[in-house]
């Protein structure tokens, strides 16, 4: 990488087979471990064999969610003889606030190694296209019936998504993959294929079950991530008209594609024209109150959950989950687990924004954007799609500057016209003759 010893095959390899795990939850099954966690726990082991490559560099978002997990350990110390709420978890309490620990513990590794490799800029170019072919991948199973999940929804219709996934966890798991795939086929002088047409049906695969999961902020999430995209640099002016049109055409298609489902357009009307955000409107302002209640270490982890369930007045699951990553952090451990974990996050997008005259773009402030919206009303703070989107927005920045855009470019300065005629000098002193005549 970058002009350094070949990296081991094995390294590399396990890291593809995670990232291509990424879209492949298996939520219903008998083994409680999820398969993205199966392999990035691979991944991390493979790591052992090249440490110096893995683990050399040390961002400075590292050491902030490193801080983060410290303080999620006090937290926890501090709220775990509150019975208010553990009364209800007391005999397994302390198990799964270990168990939701080693997680995010795995996906901050995670961000150290993948950053670590992805500083490779054709290590990272390859990430991304494993990426998007498993999400083309996943995309194509339920439209195939293989795998096929169906829920239906209180108002009509049904949210469809593969192996029993949450359907707005897919939704932005595709919608990422969607924009990385944009950004191989228009990002770069050489497309990932050759005739940029023959991706088009992928993009409509995954467009389709983007909004057949039913998802709205998956969706809303998508789009800005296009709309980011498009207003990004672009080396030819003719790049970035075309960057644009296609991204207006992508959007054009996804509100036709929405128009057209009866799912999506019932929850968008639902949520236009009654607010109704399938609960958040209740789950939002209990949060408030519980961080205005415990602002400095907050309810402890998972603790918060099952406080919220009582005042939410659970009667059937007893734990409600936040729905937003910046309010499970706030209500988890407070202001002093949250000025570390925001701050590392501010590092993430702070390098996103600088890569965006670097070689690989606007991709990474894309992809960073789409998931952090989709975060917003969602809470995955252990997804392995988040934590390698911050390691690629981390490793993006440390790139080579791309070429400026050929209209931005100095124009070379005109040759310097001839010296006007004046008397030749023959020697020093001396005006020279032509045929004895004086000049």
């Amino acid at each position: 990488m970058n002009g350094e010893r070949p990296l081991n095959p094995l390294v590399r390899w396990t890291f593809y087979v995670l990232v291509f795990s990424i879209p492949f939850e298996f939520p219903d099954r008998s083994f409680p471990i999820e398969i993205p966690t199966i392999t990035a726990s691979l991944f991390l082991f493979a790591t052992l064999l090249e440490p110096r490559a893995c683990y050399a560099k040390k961002p400075a978002a590292l050491l902030c969610f490193v801080t983060y997990l410290y303080l999620y350990w006090v937290s926890a110390a501090i709220n775990g003889r509150d019975h208010l709420a553990t009364s209800l978890i007391t005999p397994d309490y302390w198990n799964q606030v270990f168990k939701q620990f080693l997680i995010i513990l795995q996906v901050v590794l995670m961000l150290w190694a993948g950053y670590n490799l992805m500083r490779s800029q054709a290590l990272a170019r390859a990430t991304m296209a494993v990426f998007a072919l498993a999400c083309v991948a996943r995309a194509t199973l339920p439209i195939l019936g293989i795998a096929r999940t169906a829920r239906t929804e209180w108002g009509g219709g049904e949210r469809i998504t593969a192996f029993g996934q949450n359907a707005n966890n897919s939704a932005m798991i595709l919608g990422a993959g969607f924009i990385a795939l944009l950004a191989l086929q228009y990002g770069g002088e050489r497309p990932a294929v050759r005739r940029r047409w023959l991706a088009w049906p992928a993009f409509g695969l995954i467009a389709i079950s983007v909004i057949d999961t039913g998802s709205r902020g998956g969706l809303v999430a998508l789009g800005l991530g296009l709309v980011v995209y498009a207003l990004g640099r672009a080396r030819t002016p003719w790049a970035r008209i075309r960057n644009a049109l296609v991204t207006v055409l992508a959007i054009a298609a996804l509100v036709m594609f929405t128009y057209t489902n009866d799912l999506m357009r019932a929850r968008f009307t639902d949520a236009l024209e009654r607010g109704g955000m399938a609960g958040r409107e209740r789950i939002y302002p209990a949060l408030i109150g519980m961080f205005e209640e415990r602002p400095l270490v907050g309810w402890g982890p998972v603790n918060n959950k099952y406080e919220l369930g009582i005042r939410l007045d659970e009667r059937i699951r007893r734990r409600r989950d936040a729905h937003n990553l910046v309010l499970e952090v706030l209500t988890s451990t407070g202001a002093l687990g949250a000025v570390p974990f925001l701050l590392g996050l501010g590092f993430c997008g702070y390098a996103a924004w600088q890569a965006r005259r670097r070689a690989h773009g606007s991709l990474a402030l894309a992809l960073l954007a789409s998931v952090m919206l989709a975060n917003m009303s969602g809470n995955w703070i252990a997804s392995k799609l988040l934590w390698l989107v911050l390691a690629y927005a981390l490793a993006s920045a440390t790139y080579a500057y791309a070429p400026a855009p050929a209209a931005s470019r100095a124009r070379p300065a005109p040759p310097r016209s001839p010296p006007a005629p004046g008397p030749l000098l023959d020697a020093p002193g001396r005006r020279a003759s032509v045929s004895g005549a004086k000049l």
